[in-house]
This record gives C-alpha cells, sequence and structure tokens, in this order.
C-alpha cells in the first residue's frame, strides 16, 4: 500500500504542479496536458504496489516465499490437497503459451485466451490457482477476478484498477477503458475469470481485447467461445487413480491396500467429482469416523448434494447458530461476505445468530466448524479487517431449497436488511464508492433471491423493517446515477417505484421514486417517459406543505423545466422552473445549498436555447448572486458551480460572436474544473468541448483575415495564428471525443453534440471526407432520438452543409441547409442566434449558382439578427 500511494501521489503531484502553472497562465491547452501527463505518471508509479485482497497464510514455505518476493498478485491460497491434474495443465500452457498467431509487426498484440470448462464441483477453480500459482514468476502481474456475475467483475475490475494505479472517475465506463489501455502498454500479464456464468455480451465487454498477456477463464458453458479460444479445455471428474490419491492425503491415512478399497468405493460411489469427495473427506474427519461407516450413511446412488446434507444434519444437531449462518450467506454473493461488516450490523440479524455473533470467541468457533466441513470458505486476515467468508453456489442452492416458505421469508428478509444497513447513506459522495461498489454483488443476490409471501407488518418484503428493500434500491440507483451508468440507475428506481406502490402508502417515498425514474429517462432522452413520471410525482406533492414535499415538488418543477426545454416548449420550462424559485424564494432553507442559484442558472440555460442571450447572461449573474456565502472558506462546489457559471457565460459570447471574450470565460473554468474534477470529469470535458469550438471558429476568422490582407507579413502572421489556434483545437477536442465514446452508450446525444463539433475542425483541418462521415453520424443519432423536426438535428445539418458545398455538392449543401432553416423557424423563432450561420451558409450557396441578389438578401438576414443578439 506504500508503495501505490507513494506511485500515485508522485503522478498527482506532477499534475497538481503544473496545473497550478497553467491556471496562472490562462493556458486550457498547457493545463490539457499536464493533466495527461500527471496521469501516465500516476499510472507508472501505482503498478509498484503489492496487495493481495484474498491472500491468506500460505500452506507451505515454498509458497509463501513466492508471495513475498514474487510479482504481485491476489490469487487465493492453493489447497494443500491439491492431487493431479497434470495434463489439463499441460493443455492450459499450449493454449496460452503456444507459438505466435502470426501478428504482423504492425499490429497491436491480443491477449491469449483459455477458457476451462466442466461441470460445478469439477475443480477449475483449484486448477487455476495451481496454474496460476506455478506461472507466478513468469507474468509481470497476476490477478483473480471473481467473475460469476456482471456486478461483481465489475467491482473486481474497478478495484484492480485502483490497485494499479488508474485514478477514480464518475463513470465506472471510463475507468474500464482506461484500465484496457493499461493492459495494452503492459506486457506478460495474466488475469483469471473464475466463475464466468454465460457467454454474453454485456460479460464479454468485460474483457481486455488488446495486449501482451493472458486470460484464463473458468465456466460451465462449452459453447459460446468461437473468436475467442479456439480449443476450450474440458475439465472432468478425477480419474480414478488420481482420485484416491486426493482421498488418501485429504482423509491423511497411510495408503495401505485396505485404505485405498476402501476410498475407491467411495470415489465410485460419489462419481469422483472432486467436490463431492472433499465434502465427504472433509465430514469423516471432523465426525472422527471411517470411510466404510460413512457408506454406509449414504443413500444409494448418492450425489454431491447428499454428502452435504450429511454434513448440515450433523451440523445442525449442535450447533444451529452455524446453520443460520449458513442460510444467511444463501442469499447472499457467494464470495466476499465481510466479517466485519456482519459483527458491525449483526443486529438486524435474527436473534439466534446476532446472540453468538455477540461473543466473538463462539462465533469464530462456528466459522471453523463450517469451514472444517467445506462448507464455507475463509479468506483474508481477521487482524487488518480484511477477513471474509464464501460458500459454493452449489451448497447454496442446495440449502436455499431445502428452506420451508417460512425460513426462505426469514432469511431473505434478513439479507435485505443487512445489505440495506451496510450500503452507505450518501452514495453520491466520493468517499462511499469503495463500499457501494462493493456492496452491489451482494444488492444483486439480494434481490434476485428475494422471498414473498403474506406479510403483517407492512407488505414490502421485510416484516421488521418494511421499507428496508424500498431505501436500499432507492441509495443504490443514486449509486449507479453518480456512476452515470442510467441504463442501471433507471432498473433499480423502477423497482423502488413499483415497490412503493404496492407498499404502505408513503406519499414522499412514492413522489421522490418517480421523481428519480423521471431523472434517468431525461438523462437518457426520453423525454415522454421522462415528462409523465415527473408528472405524477408532482401529483403526489401536491397540497402538501412539510419542508420534505417543497423541497422535492421545486426539484420536479425544474425538472420538468429541463423536459420543457428539450422539447423547444420554452415557456412552459420558464414556468415550471420559475414555479421551483418562487417556492425557494419562501423557504428559509434556501440558504442551505445551491438549489436557488442552479434553478436561476436553468432559467438562463433555458433563454440561451430560445435564443434570448441578454435574458440568459442576466440570469447567470443572477445565479451567482444566489450562491449562499460561506466566508473565505467556501465549499468546493460552490467554487465549482461559480466556474460552471464562467461556462455559460463564454457560451453566450460564443453564440454573440465574442469569441475573446469566450475564450477567456471558457479558459478560466476550465482550470477550475481540472484542479478540482480532473481531465476526464464529464463537465470538465464539456468545457473543453466548447473553448475548442471557439477556437476553431477563432482560427476560420484569422484565415479570412489573411485572405483579406494586402500585407504580406500581416498575412503570414494571421496564418500561423490560425494554425496554432486549429492545433490547440484537435489537442483540446480529441481526449474529449475519447471521453463521449466510451460513454456513448448511455449519453449517445451527447456524443453527437460532440461529433458536431468535431465534424466542423476536420473541415477546418481539410478533411471533408472525415467531416462529412462525422456529421452524418451526428444527425442519425438526432434523427433517432429526438425526430427529424428537432433542432438537435438542424445543429447537425447547418454543419453538415459547409462540408458538402467544401466536397463540390452545392445543391446538396443548400438542401441540408434550407431543411435546417425550417427547423430553426419552426422550433425557435425567426430571430434565434442559430439562424445566423444558416443564413451565411446559404448566402455562399447562392452566390455558387450566380443567385447574388438571394446571397445579398441571406447576409442582410444573418446580419440582421446578430445585431439583434
Amino acid at each position: 500500500m506504500i508503495t501505490v500511494s507513494a506511485g500515485a501521489g508522485t503522478g498527482t503531484t506532477a499534475f497538481i504542479a503544473v496545473a497550478v502553472k497553467a491556471a496562472d497562465s490562462g493556458s486550457a491547452l498547457l493545463w490539457w496536458l499536464s493533466a495527461g501527463a500527471g496521469l501516465i505518471a500516476g499510472l507508472a508509479g501505482g503498478i509498484a504496489t503489492q496487495v493481495a485482497r484474498r491472500s491468506g497464510a500460505e500452506s507451505t514455505p515454498d509458497a509463501q516465499a513466492s508471495t513475498l518476493q514474487g510479482p504481485p498478485h491476489n490469487l487465493p491460497v492453493l489447497s494443500m490437497y491439491f492431487t493431479g491434474r497434470t495434463a489439463e495443465t499441460q493443455r492450459i500452457v499450449s493454449v496460452l503459451r503456444g507459438p505466435d498467431r502470426g501478428r504482423r509487426r504492425d499490429e497491436r498484440p491480443v491477449p491469449r485466451v483459455g477458457v476451462l470448462y466442466g461441470a460445478t464441483g469439477a475443480g477449475k477453480s483449484e486448477l487455476a490457482v495451481a496454474y496460476a500459482r506455478t506461472q507466478l514468476t513468469r507474468h509481470s502481474l497476476t490477478w483473480w477476478l471473481n467473475a460469476s456475475g456482471p456486478d461483481a467483475l465489475r467491482t473486481e475490475l474497478l478495484e484492480f484498477a485502483q490497485y494499479v494505479g488508474i485514478h477514480d472517475q464518475a463513470s465506472k465506463n471510463v475507468v474500464l477503458m482506461n484500465l484496457w489501455r493499461w493492459l495494452r502498454d503492459q506486457r506478460n500479464w495474466l488475469l483469471v475469470y473464475d466463475g464466468w456464468p454465460a457467454y454474453e455480451d454485456e460479460l464479454r465487454r468485460l474483457l481486455p481485447s488488446e495486449g501482451d498477456g493472458e486470460v484464463l477463464i473458468t465456466t460451465q458453458q462449452n459453447q459460446g467461445w468461437d473468436g475467442l479460444c479456439a480449443s476450450p479445455i474440458e475439465l472432468r471428474v478425477f480419474p480414478e487413480s488420481e482420485g484416491i490419491e486426493f482421498l488418501v492425503r485429504r482423509l491423511g491415512v497411510k495408503p495401505t491396500q485396505a485404505a485405498e478399497e476402501a476410498c475407491t468405493r467411495l470415489g465410485r460411489q460419489l462419481g469422483w467429482l472432486p467436490l463431492a469427495l472433499e465434502q465427504a473427506a472433509a465430514y469423516i474427519v471432523q465426525a472422527e469416523t471411517t470411510v466404510i461407516e460413512y457408506l454406509r450413511d449414504l443413500p444409494g446412488g448418492a450425489s454431491v448434494e447428499d454428502t452435504f446434507r450429511l454434513a448440515i444434519a450433523r451440523i445442525s444437531e449442535t450447533s444451529p447458530a452455524a446453520v443460520d449462518l449458513l442460510r444467511l450467506c444463501t442469499f447472499l454473493a457467494s464470495e466476499d461476505v465481510q466479517k466485519i461488516t456482519l459483527m458491525q450490523y449483526r443486529s438486524v440479524l435474527p436473534v439466534r445468530l446476532r446472540a453468538v455473533m455477540a461473543d466473538p470467541v463462539t462465533f469464530n468457533r462456528e466459522v471453523l466448524l463450517l469451514v472444517d466441513h467445506s462448507l464455507l470458505t475463509r479468506s483474508g486476515d481477521w487482524r487488518d479487517g480484511s477477513a471474509a467468508y464464501g460458500m459454493h453456489p452449489r451448497v447454496q442452492t442446495l440449502i436455499h431449497d431445502g428452506l420451508s416458505l417460512a425460513e426462505r421469508l426469514e432469511w431473505s428478509q434478513a439479507a435485505v436488511r443487512l445489505v440495506e444497513a451496510c450500503f452507505p447513506m450518501t452514495p453520491d459522495l466520493l468517499a462511499s464508492r469503495p463500499v457501494c461498489e462493493r456492496m452491489m454483488p451482494h444488492v444483486e443476490a439480494v434481490i434476485d433471491k428475494l422471498a414473498w409471501g403474506d406479510d403483517t407488518g407492512g407488505g414490502l418484503g421485510a416484516s421488521q423493517d418494511p421499507e428496508a428493500l424500498a431505501r436500499l434500491l432507492h441509495r443504490v440507483g443514486a449509486y449507479q446515477e453518480h456512476r452515470c451508468d442510467w441504463v442501471r440507475s433507471l432498473d433499480f428506481f423502477e423497482r423502488e417505484a413499483e415497490l412503493r406502490e404496492i407498499g404502505n402508502g408513503d406519499g414522499l417515498g412514492r413522489a421522490a421514486a418517480r421523481y428519480a425514474v423521471a431523472r434517468q429517462h431525461y438523462l437518457l432522452a426520453s423525454l415522454d417517459d421522462a415528462e409523465r413520471e415527473c408528472r405524477l410525482a408532482l401529483q403526489l406533492c401536491d397540497g402538501r406543505e412539510e419542508e420534505a414535499f417543497l423541497r422535492l415538488r421545486a426539484s420536479c418543477q425544474r425538472q420538468l423545466g429541463g423536459i420543457m426545454r428539450e422539447r423547444n416548449r420554452f415557456s412552459e420550462a420558464l414556468a415550471a422552473v420559475q414555479t421551483a424559485v418562487e417556492i425557494y424564494e419562501g423557504q428559509a432553507w434556501r440558504e442551505e445549498s445551491l438549489d436557488w442559484a442552479v434553478a436561476e442558472q436553468e432559467i438562463g440555460l433555458i433563454h440561451r436555447n430560445a435564443g434570448h442571450l441578454t435574458q440568459a447572461a442576466d440570469h447567470y449573474e443572477r445565479a451567482e448572486r444566489r450562491i449562499p456565502s460561506r466566508g473565505i472558506q467556501e465549499p468546493p462546489d460552490y467554487t465549482v458551480f461559480r466556474a460552471m457559471l464562467r461556462r455559460d457565460l463564454g457560451i453566450v459570447a460564443q453564440d454573440r460572436g465574442q469569441l475573446e471574450h469566450a475564450e477567456e470565460r471558457l479558459t478560466e473554468a476550465l482550470a477550475v474544473f481540472g484542479a478540482h474534477r480532473g481531465p476526464e470529469d464529464f463537465e470538465t470535458a464539456q468545457i473543453a468541448k466548447f473553448l475548442s469550438d471557439v477556437l476553431r471558429r477563432r482560427s476560420e476568422s484569422h484565415r479570412d483575415e489573411a485572405r483579406r490582407s494586402l500585407r504580406l507579413l500581416r498575412r503570414r502572421d494571421l496564418r500561423r495564428r490560425a494554425r496554432t489556434e486549429l492545433d490547440q483545437a484537435d489537442r483540446l477536442l480529441g481526449p474529449v471525443v475519447e471521453l463521449h465514446r466510451k460513454r456513448s452508450e448511455a449519453e449517445e446525444h451527447k456524443y453527437a453534440a460532440c461529433l458536431n463539433k468535431l465534424g466542423s475542425l476536420r473541415l477546418a483541418q481539410g478533411r471533408s471526407a472525415d467531416a462529412r462521415r462525422i456529421l452524418e453520424q451526428a444527425e442519425e443519432i438526432y434523427l433517432r432520438l429526438y425526430g427529424e423536426r428537432h433542432y438537435y438535428r438542424a445543429k447537425s445539418l447547418t454543419r453538415l452543409g459547409p462540408v458538402l458545398r467544401a466536397l463540390g455538392d452545392s445543391a446538396a449543401a443548400e438542401r441540408v441547409l434550407r431543411e435546417a432553416n425550417g427547423i430553426f423557424r419552426a422550433a425557435l423563432g425567426d430571430d434565434h442566434p442559430a439562424l445566423t450561420a444558416v443564413c451565411e451558409h446559404l448566402s455562399d450557396c447562392a452566390s455558387d449558382r450566380g443567385d447574388h441578389e438571394e446571397a445579398g438578401r441571406l447576409r442582410l438576414e444573418a446580419d440582421r439578427i446578430r445585431r439583434s443578439l
């Protein structure tokens, strides 16, 4: 940990030092480049760390030495009874270390992928651990990943990214893309994906596609690996000789003829399945019985389930609390049940288990009993708080199927209460992210395994605390929204809303859930759904004057204003947000937050979209006056909000054609956002995007001025300045486009806005064919999301017109520009600033076909609109 902190700290220090100089100099480009340098330095330092979350004490001195001296890893402990599997190990080696696949010299390396498949209990994970440990010195880094589901795997990858020094971001997709980039630049690494459930696209995206490394996947799936692994490796049950050897070692008996004959009978009875043999041997050792006596208790045609039933029956006779722990873990994720979490929140658990947990010594004894019977696994170290428990999914299924309805209700509800108690109350805080992410597999587990039934306490599925599940869903949705995963946050909020509709009639909870659903639909550009849910939330708030309802009503009105703004219904948008302002004006609690100031900012945004630039600037300035006073120790979010307002004023200046003033404001805002949020924050990227567009327009202006100048030196200086501005614009916009591309699944409409600016930049660089392709992609996105008459599409058409003209198709250019002109006038009126560029480009098209009178008329129209601004 010390090493990784030092490495990451070096990168951060370098970034801060240069970023401060960038802010002092006012150079947005210098700041942007400093951010990239700091990130690279942080990654280089981070890999030096040595941490192994799952690693515990090794079973042999040699293994201990490899852990301490070898390259970093987090591999589980290899069982001291691991036996055989030599042939399968050689097949893994041949797949992952086979001859080069004929890659060209200039082609990026692709990871070698091995797939180890077999039935549950065949020992796939143990073999993967054994292989990885024997190859430790050959790999620069080895990392074990729980791949039992998308949430669990995503959590593991985010922890891995943190380990190698990749900075956290609001968007998990951005972090993962940075991890793939980091792996692409490393060599000789090994990633083990353990427990892959099925080959599907959502999981496929969680595999690295580039890099000189190896990926080993354990799974039950033997099909669907085409294009990823040519020869999946099947792991079957033990051959008889290896099975006998395993049982002799596990039972701790001498390999006499009688012992081997007894082991042969036991192995044949259990089909030589490693998991069944391990379970049977653990029972025999703990019960201090013999193989022959154990066989008498097994039914004919015994399965692995029968071995577990015998063990559970024996434990339940003497330690019912231990069985309670198994029942609780059945409804949680199969791995990473943290001991410290159980102890801290034991008050929400049923009485018998809670009583045992009150005495740590007694509780540890119960855990050891389960571990000794191979019903529970234990990892980590209790001394540093990393101790955790796990349960084989087959054991979970067996215990779950054996519960009565009443028992399922009891333990399902207990698991819900436990996870809800553990999940942070403030999931939107940066400090809460690690805990939230670690809890996500357990969240999915308690939801997937939820038991329902008649409930005397309320009806929300938890009689002791009827709203525990609803509260959990709300906080998980808020966390996913904070991480910019709006598709998943919508799913959680919709579940909450549905649950509250059948609950105990809590009006505030129902309204808050509907508002949250509306917000996600809005972020996903589903405006019809957003408006419907927002109006439902407002109906639930009607007639309620309590503070909580007033706050929520104001938020709903502001959200409704945003929806109406996107629909071009600006008068309705203004009325909605103004209603929120009136609520704030009448309440003393308005000084507690930025809500009032943000509402004024939103009014400014509506005016700006409607083309009322003077009113927009007035409301942005009014928003700054509404920021609560906090003296010289202003909170960072207040400082960032002031930078947002500078950004907004810069955009207004850009709309007015005041490009120098726009550049100054946007540069100031970019420096503040960069220092507080980093280069890959979404809002930081938005500012860089607008600044890039300003620089591109200034470059075009200087280039036009150079054409008109008769002074040779003046013309040379203007052209040099134009090239410099164009280069700066390109450097600024490049990372922004990449960031938006990473997030395009959830934010396709924002990606389209970025493509608009990139298309115009490519035209300015003389890359007209690229510009056309980019702008047509943006126009297609807007057409699909908003329809053909939305002014967002008209923005793409306005930029596409001059590109088509540059490609020699003036008729097509005029056609798309006239379509844009019609959309703008119908949606925004005859005086909107967007029409300035349309009229100027149409004037150029008219000149091309020799209609100079029409060209002059269009120029006059553009001048009229510009003067009105």
